[in-house]
């Protein structure tokens, strides 16, 4: 009996070996995960009824890793749900450009960049006829367009909320925002 237990675990260790081997020959990226916080508000050109149409806005305020920043992108409306609330994604990516320049790019809402879903957009009745618009979207990285000291992130997002001053429905006025959001940027660890 403890000769056959012997085999098997001499065939267990060869097994353990030739996956070792395999396992040995692929490469491993070592990351870092580093939490990530953004606050600060900004104004958008408008708030766009029509879907496909993008609106820009821009932002400033204050996050991890970058401090105090300046950011910039596009928005546009996806489509409207039968609840009354809209879908929406970024046009075009989001740049946070820290003090000294780096930039730090997302995508947000867009599934094709690693989204969950589309962003969601619901409006809220206020006085006077207005309404206040309440954003939430799941922001993601886009590696190839990051430099400076995030030219080193290759993963992560973070959900942000974005709640507008109260506006005129279908006015084509600016819109001023505050937004906050909390999450996780991957890090590609060493050179």
């Amino acid at each position: 009996m403890a000769r056959g237990t012997h085999r098997i675990s001499v065939a267990a260790y060869l097994v353990t070996l030739a996956a070792g081997s395999c396992l040995a020959g692929a490469p491993v990226q070592a990351q870092v995960v580093k939490p990530f916080k953004v606050v600060g508000g900004g104004i958008a050109d408008y708030l766009p009824l029509v879907p496909g149409v993008p609106s820009g806005h821009f932002a400033v305020g204050q996050a991890t890793e970058l401090g105090r920043y300046y950011g910039e992108g596009a928005f546009q409306v996806l489509g409207f749900n039968p609840d009354g609330t809209a879908n929406f994604d970024s046009a075009v990516p989001f740049v946070f450009t820290a003090a000294n320049g780096d930039r730090l790019v997302f995508t947000y809402g867009d599934t094709s960049n690693g989204a969950a879903a589309p962003g969601k957009v619901t409006l809220y009745p206020v006085r006077g006829g207005l309404f206040v618009a309440v954003f939430v979207a799941e922001f993601n990285p886009v590696p190839a367009l990051c430099t400076g000291r995030f030219a080193k992130v290759i993963g992560g997002s973070f959900i942000m909320t974005a709640v507008t001053e109260p506006f005129v429905l279908g006015a084509m006025d600016p819109v001023g925002y505050g937004w906050a959001g909390e999450g996780t940027l991957v890090y590609k660890k060493g050179h």
